[in-house]
Formats: structure tokens, C-alpha cells, sequence
């Protein structure tokens, strides 16, 4: 094990295998950095080392780093007998894990060192929503099914993740805690007005259509696109901004070719600071299929920007109360997102009304919640 090393009984640990761009490794980070700030001893446990958000993570949060191997097909199950090390010789009282195939393993690690920490899984998307699971999904969904009764607790990021845990596995609904994801609002607000290069964004007479994310399947970039071409019909001047990356990139460009869009579409790959994007940005279209509870939508809200997204499973609906604070559209439909798109842009949300909104998933708000669940586990 590398990187710090490890303590003596921490109060707290959680696991996540990487620390690369992504929803659910920034909210990670910010959790550790905002319980560590409250005085609790945190260690942050990773499979592989390095990624993008390592330097996020605060001085005072002892990251270890389990070991850099990779088996094809295995992933992060290499790292069973590591993880059941750490427990071993460390002994946290709670170690926290993040995504499905983390739970798994920790779950896993503490049967192997027979520990005594009390292990809880978190999970950040519906489940059971991935339309066209690969073997591999498929076989970690049902182990997990199996395995969560058998978890001390359970953390939902929203009441829609929870309810669908509740729904497929035999876990009780009324034993799954919903803790929100916290949002560094402050942060987001303060880099929303530095300044980026990027002439749509730069400039202040330009609509842009704005997405911040993975290219990935989940998120329904091709229906993005064919709504986006609808609204660019009806208003020449408007432009889109599609930041991020991931496997979808090439299909997301050849279909801007395909579509005739390549001059009013901007493919930026990942962007150092997507809150001046989001701060300039005209609207934040979300066409995703399935979610937990985006951050990015509360990112959007808190930078100001007006919101269209798809009323997917879960978490858009919770964000927006329904609607009161954007719109929402039936999944895959693209006349309903282009119109309400276009509808948006004639009559945006005030951005005072989004940053309110934004405010109920400031950390404060957030880890008063997370230490109430601590500190009734801790005893």
C-alpha cells in the first residue's frame, strides 16, 4: 500500500477504485475533505493510483492506494485480499464505499478479514436502470442484490435510487438512508467567474446549449444532438458546447457531421473549469436515461444557469421539485426537449430562484446529515 500510511483505527474510511474525472469520485472527494474538516479522522482507500481529482483531495485525508493491478476481465476484484489487509490492520469504524462494484468488494473484503467495521454501500444511480448491460453489469447487479441485506447500512443518493433498491433487492425500504450528494456551491460560484477560452462561451450575445459530462450511453448524447439540430433550426444563431469525454466521443462527433451541425457545435473534450461554461451558457440540457442525482444539474443551478432535462430515473425530479425549477421531458423525446428547450430560452428560469435552489446542497446543509448518520453508527 502506497501514497501515506496507514492509521491506527480511523473513525472513518471510504473506498472508491479511482480518482478520475467523474459524478460520483468528486462527490467522494468532497465528502472526505468536509468530514476531515470537521474533525474527524478520514482515510480516502483507492485501487489505482493518480487520477485527476488526487490533488482535490485535502492534506488532511490519508489517502492509500491499495496496488496498480489490473486483470482483464477480474477490474477491481484483484484487489480483494488488499482491501481485506487494510481492514485487517486498520480496523475503521465505518468504511463507506461508493458505486456498485466498490460495494461489492468491500462487502466482500470484510467477510475475508473477518472485521469487525461496519461496511456501508452507497449507490449513485437507479438500480437496475442500464438498458443493454454487458454479462459482466448484469453479474455484478445480481451479486449485489444478494449481498446488500447482508450490509450493516445502505446509503441512497436520492429517494428515487433508493426507492428502485427497495424495489429490486430484498432490502427493506424503510432501512435505506437518503444522503444527498454535497455540492461545493461557494467554489462552484467563485471559478464560475474566472475567465476560459472559448469564443461562444466569451461571448455574451451567443445562446449556447451546454452538456458537462461522460459521453457515455447512460447519458443519450445522439437524442441530445437531434434535439439540439430541432432548436438550431428554429434559431440559426444558437450553439452547442458538448464538454467531456468518453466512449460515445467519435459516434457524438460523426453525428454532428451526419446532422450538419459541425459549425455550431463545439466538442471540447474535459474542461479544466466547466462552471464558467455553465455560468455563460444560455441553457444546461440534460437528455440522460438514467441517473442518481446528477450533480452537474446542481452545479448548473448554482453557476445560474437555466435547466431542460429528461425526467429520468432518478434524481432531475428531486433536483427540480417537480419542475418548479426547470423543465422536464419524457426520456428520448425529442420534440418535448427541443420545445421545451426553445420554450426555456424564450422565458429562462431567474438565476436568483436556481441559486436558492442550489443552496439546499451546499456542504453545510449535507454533512450536518452525514454526521447525524455517523455519529448514530458510531455510538
Amino acid at each position: 500500500m502506497t501514497s501515506a500510511s496507514v492509521g491506527a483505527e480511523p473513525d472513518l474510511a471510504f473506498y472508491i477504485p479511482n480518482l478520475t474525472v467523474g459524478g460520483a469520485e468528486q462527490v467522494t472527494v468532497n465528502i472526505v475533505n468536509g468530514l476531515a474538516g470537521r474533525g474527524y479522522d478520514v482515510e480516502l482507500v483507492v485501487s489505482h493510483p493518480g487520477g485527476e481529482l488526487r490533488t482535490a483531495v485535502a492534506d488532511s485525508v490519508a489517502v492509500i492506494e491499495l496496488a496498480d493491478v489490473r486483470i482483464p476481465g477480474i477490474g477491481i476484484g484483484a484487489h480483494l485480499h488488499k482491501l481485506a489487509q487494510y481492514l485487517g490492520d486498520t480496523e475503521p469504524d465505518i468504511l463507506i464505499s461508493e458505486k456498485t462494484d466498490a460495494n461489492i468488494l468491500c462487502l466482500g473484503a470484510k467477510r475475508v478479514a473477518e472485521s469487525t467495521t461496519t461496511v456501508v454501500p452507497t449507490e449513485h444511480i437507479a438500480f437496475g436502470m442500464m438498458p443493454d448491460e454487458s454479462l459482466k453489469s448484469r453479474g455484478v447487479r445480481k451479486v449485489a442484490a444478494q449481498l446488500y441485506p447482508a450490509a450493516n447500512d445502505l446509503i441512497a443518493v436520492s429517494d428515487g435510487v433508493a426507492d428502485s433498491l427497495g424495489e429490486k433487492t430484498a432490502v427493506d425500504r424503510g432501512d435505506i438512508s437518503v444522503l444527498h450528494n454535497p455540492v461545493e456551491i461557494t467554489t462552484v460560484q467563485d471559478r464560475a467567474h474566472e475567465p476560459v477560452s472559448h469564443k461562444w462561451i466569451e461571448d455574451p450575445d451567443t445562446d449556447v446549449l451546454l452538456f458537462v459530462g461522460r459521453h457515455h450511453p447512460q447519458k443519450d448524447l445522439k437524442t441530445w444532438l437531434r434535439s439540439f439540430k430541432r432548436v438550431n433550426d428554429t434559431l440559426p444563431d444558437t450553439r452547442a458546447v458538448i464538454a467531456g469525454r468518453g466512449s460515445e466521443t467519435e459516434t457524438v462527433r460523426e453525428l454532428t457531421v451526419e446532422l450538419g451541425l459541425t459549425e455550431v457545435t463545439s466538442i471540447p473534450g474535459y474542461v479544466d473549469n466547466p462552471y464558467r461554461f455553465m455560468n455563460q451558457a444560455s441553457l444546461f440540457l440534460l437528455s440522460s436515461q438514467f441517473e442518481g442525482l446528477p450533480t452537474v444539474l446542481i452545479e448548473a443551478m448554482a453557476c445560474g444557469c437555466p435547466i431542460v432535462s429528461t425526467d429520468c430515473p432518478s434524481g432531475p425530479r428531486e433536483i427540480l421539485a417537480d419542475g418548479e425549477y426547470g423543465r422536464l421531458t419524457p426520456v428520448g423525446d425529442v420534440d418535448s426537449i427541443a420545445t421545451a428547450a426553445l420554450e426555456m430560452l424564450d422565458n429562462p428560469t431567474p438565476a436568483a430562484v436556481l441559486q436558492d435552489r442550489a443552496a439546499d446542497f451546499a456542504p453545510q446543509t449535507v454533512l450536518n446529515d452525514y454526521e447525524q448518520f455517523i455519529e448514530t453508527r458510531l455510538g
